[in-house]
């Protein structure tokens, strides 16, 4: 019996979610710890999205390095579309522009969740990421929201 090639696996799984729990967890101390750990909360969760979401352009452009099929025009836009709006949040970031940068990081997750998922349809990506990035960074978005959301009422 050969294995599924777009199965999700283990590994994915396990690297996959685990970078988005400290996400979940900026978010959820924010919105229920004193201060000042939801200012940690939020200051952290913007270098943690930002290099997550670096990391996430080094795979993507790292995976056209590898395969023959992927296409490579694609593959180095895309990694600058992730790419930037990451690198943009952290400097956002370390100016005291927190909403900025959490709107890019945002953004950037939400690109991911569409790009990823029609880069397995084209061979750019693994075939198993189109069904592995729309919950994974959905997740991020979500927390990245809720850390938006947060400062908003908090103004």
């Amino acid at each position: 019996m050969h294995a599924n090639k777009s199965a999700i696996p283990l590994d994915s799984i396990i690297f996959g979610y685990g970078p988005m729990v400290p996400l979940v967890a900026a978010a959820l101390g924010a919105w229920t710890l004193p201060q000042p750990w939801p200012t940690h909360a939020t200051g952290l969760a913007i270098i943690w999205g930002g290099l997550i979401l670096t990391f996430v352009a080094g795979v993507r452009r790292g995976y056209g390095f590898g395969n023959a099929e992927a296409s490579k025009l694609r593959e180095i836009t895309i990694m600058i579309v992730y790419f930037v709006p990451a690198g943009l949040a952290l400097v956002c970031g370390a100016i005291g522009s927190w909403l900025v940068a959490l709107a890019l990081l945002s953004i950037g997750f939400a690109l991911v969740i569409v790009l990823d998922h029609d880069g397995a349809a084209k061979h750019d990506v693994p075939k198993h990421f189109a069904r592995l990035r729309p919950p994974q960074m959905a997740i991020a978005v979500a927390a990245l929201l809720a850390l938006i959301g947060r400062m908003l009422v908090h103004l």
